[in-house]
């Protein structure tokens, strides 16, 4: 109740008592709610109330009516911004900040409406059973706009201006260290950094005495960074969401003089193991001219010209003139060789750390597991809100509880998951403004990924409870409709949803239910048994087992899926196989847990998928974090599961956790440590000096054989070799 509203009708005016009564008399009730005004009045120095509706029907001309009238209030609110160190961020700083009201109201601020506070909406009315009743707002930060990205997870901060009217809304603020260091040699170079911001400003940090720039409060969001002086810096694309430091490679003038010498190295040799006549008046001109020096320190200028006379005429034994018949035979086989020892060794110093390799079997040498490829397909969330992680939750993901609303983690989420084989995610989804908003920008990171996407339908409500027919019917209308064209859900030729809570309903429910979208749309059940897979009689496309909960290990879980495979394939249907690596529900209602066994608990559950001959694996799940089936890497379990899992699909590399200081999707690291780059630079110089001894040992200077020759008609047997 509201105490001092005013109230006119007929001339008379009163205000409310304490229990928000008023008493005036009219003529009539008739067009009341015409005659009677309620002017917008302020009952306090931050409250305001304004006529928001009648209760019923006030017109019915009967003397001595109550009428009951329902206010809508207004409250003056303010805001003010820290840092996650609690320290305050100026108004000035900002460049517009959107709220967003649960009624759907939009306040978007900008400027100096930042600095000043603002009238909002506090309260509205709605009729009850009982009688008009107040409904108080609350609002959420959707955007914090500065230097051109939102440092605020969507929806992440909420206010109630009828509890609270000074609000603190905390922006996304971190501490980043720059560094920069050499290509080869890793040492530490620069001069400074030239940082992008995502609004295109441009901000340029120099390198302190210790060799790095610090910035103690950059926003949340990708930047594009480039190394000033010592020598060449690509821009580098930057992901920003912890604090962190960020390492930067610059190729240095040492890094390019080596690799010039190194290839001039290479051509020189070349060269020489072509025509070793060069390298052998190479030879003979470096020993006469040591040869001199050393005579001019020994001998007189008599002695000298003497000495030079003597040469002239005798001939040393093993060094004939140059001719064509002194041209040392080179094999190409051998020169190619040597060649491409050098260029191996130069590719394999210069090639990224880690390779991904495609169809190959495990590193332990044990048979592919999967005799013919089929789609990987793990169960992927998008619910997620900052709020989920302090409810029901042991683990956390590695990068952070982050909300599903943002696409960086999407793209992070796809990347990882490439990496380890996955073909896609079957999505979790139903029709609702938020699920809609983030499966939009997840199809699009899937698009620009080339990573493939299904949807699960989520058919039961939180108290599993399943939605009605006509809900169901109009949600798959309305994915169809956007969706049966996307590329992105291109994996069995149409779009595949799985619906959850089919196997509650007869075959002519489900028939009646998703007949208008079978012609756009695969749809497939999610039977627990060989009895639902019967029961359906064909109205579905096949079945997708949703089976978390089991134990591997007891090996009762091959023998049913392959029966439930058969039951499938024989009415034509496609089989989605689940796997799991472990799980725990009790903190959601669960009775039992299922131990990971570092990871041996994923690869029972992978063989006895395997072993039911699917037509796609199920895995279970990436992030599920409440029931504990997640691969993701996270806090407590790493990339343990999502790195066996690699290893069954046949990936030769090790799963990284994306961190905030490089691109996602590319983990590798180029370039030579300063051993790698000396011994490399030792390899060119001692090996091209081998090879060239070698080639001398096994065809010796023919200037050589025809001294031993001399005197003899036998032919010289290199002439056939020339």
């Amino acid at each position: 109740m509201l105490r001092g509203v005013m109230v006119k009708v007929d001339g008379n005016t009163a205000r409310s008592d304490a229990k928000g009564r008023i008493e005036l008399p009219v003529r009539n009730f008739i067009d009341l709610e015409r005659r009677l005004v309620v002017p917008e009045t302020q009952i306090s120095g931050d409250r305001k109330v304004i006529f928001d509706r009648f209760r019923g029907d006030v017109d019915s001309g009967v003397h001595g009516k109550v009428v009951e009238l329902g206010l809508r209030t207004t409250r003056l609110v303010s805001w003010s911004f820290l840092d996650r160190f609690g320290a305050t961020v100026p108004a000035d700083r900002v460049a517009s900040m959107r709220l967003r009201s649960n009624t759907g109201e939009i306040v978007e601020l900008d400027g100096p409406e930042l600095a000043q506070p603002r009238w909002v909406a506090e309260s509205r009315t709605q009729q009850g059973p009982q009688g008009l009743a107040s409904k108080q707002l609350y609002y959420v930060v959707d955007t914090v706009m500065v230097d051109g990205t939102s440092v605020v997870n969507r929806a992440g901060q909420k206010f109630v201006p009828w509890e609270q009217q000074a609000w603190v809304v905390q922006l996304l603020f971190f501490r980043v260290s720059f560094t920069a260091t050499d290509m080869f040699f890793t040492q530490q170079v620069g001069d400074g950094i030239q940082l992008t911001r995502a609004d295109g400003a441009v901000q340029r940090l120099p390198f302190g005495p210790d060799g790095t720039a610090m910035v103690p409060d950059l926003p949340r969001g990708t930047y594009t960074v480039t190394v000033m002086g010592g020598g060449v810096s690509l821009g580098r694309p930057v992901s920003i969401s912890k604090d962190q430091t960020v390492t930067l490679t610059v190729i240095s003038v040492v890094d390019l003089t080596l690799v010039a010498v190194a290839v001039l190295g290479v051509a020189v040799g070349l060269v020489l193991l072509g025509r070793p006549h060069l390298l052998v008046r190479l030879h003979r001109g470096g020993r006469a001219v040591l040869g001199r020096v050393g005579g001019r320190q020994r001998r007189g200028p008599r002695q000298r010209k003497r000495f030079t006379a003597a040469r002239a005429e005798t001939p040393c034994d093993n060094e004939a003139a140059p001719s064509g018949d002194d041209r040392t035979p080179v094999s190409a086989g051998g020169a190619l060789t040597l060649v491409m020892l050098l260029l191996a060794a130069l590719v394999v110093t210069l090639l990224p750390a880690r390779t991904a390799y495609a169809d190959v079997g495990p590193r332990d040498g044990s048979p592919h597991p999967l005799a013919a490829p089929v789609p990987v397909l793990a169960y992927y969330y998008i619910w997620f809100n900052p709020t989920s992680w302090n409810r029901a939750k042991i683990d956390y993901p590695m990068i952070g509880r982050y909300s599903s609303d943002d696409v960086e983690v999407m793209r992070r989420h796809v990347r990882m998951a490439k990496t380890a084989g996955i073909n896609g995610f079957l999505v979790s989804w139903k029709h609702t403004p938020q699920l809609d908003e983030r499966l939009t920008k997840l199809v699009e990171v899937a698009r620009e990924e080339d990573f493939r996407l299904g949807i699960v339908y989520q058919g039961l409500d939180f108290s599993r409870t399943p939605l009605a027919f006509d809900t169901v019917r109009a949600d798959l209308s309305i994915f169809a409709a956007r969706y049966a064209n996307e590329p992105v859900f291109d994996i069995f030729g149409k779009p595949l949803v799985v619906w959850t809570g089919s196997d509650r309903f007869t075959a002519g429910q489900i028939q009646g239910t998703v007949e208008h979208v079978r012609n756009r749309l695969l749809i497939l059940g999610n039977a627990k048994n060989v009895e639902d897979v019967e029961s359906s009689q064909g109205v579905l496309d096949g079945q997708a087992y949703y089976w978390s909960s089991v134990d591997p290990a007891n090996g009762a879980s091959g023998p049913k899926l392959a029966e439930m495979s058969r039951a499938v394939h024989l009415r034509g249907g496609l089989w989605i196989a689940p796997v799991t690596p472990g799980f725990d529900a009790r903190l959601v209602g669960g009775k039992r847990e299922v131990p990971r066994r570092d990871g041996a608990t994923l690869r029972a559950s992978f063989a006895a998928a395997r072993l039911s001959q699917p037509d796609g694996i199920g895995v279970i799940s990436w992030n599920e974090f409440s029931e504990n089936t997640h691969i993701e890497p996270s806090e407590r379990f790493g990339a343990v599961d999502i790195n066996v899992l690699a290893d069954m699909l046949g990936v030769g590399v090790d799963v990284e956790v994306p961190t905030d200081s490089s691109d996602p999707g590319d983990r590798r690291h180029w370039g030579l440590t300063a051993w790698g780059a000396l011994l490399f630079a030792g390899a060119a110089v001692v090996l091209l000096p081998l090879g060239v001894a070698f080639r001398r040992r096994r065809f010796p200077a023919t200037g050589a054989r025809r001294g031993r020759l001399s005197g003899s008609d036998t032919e010289d047997p290199s002439a056939d070799l020339r």
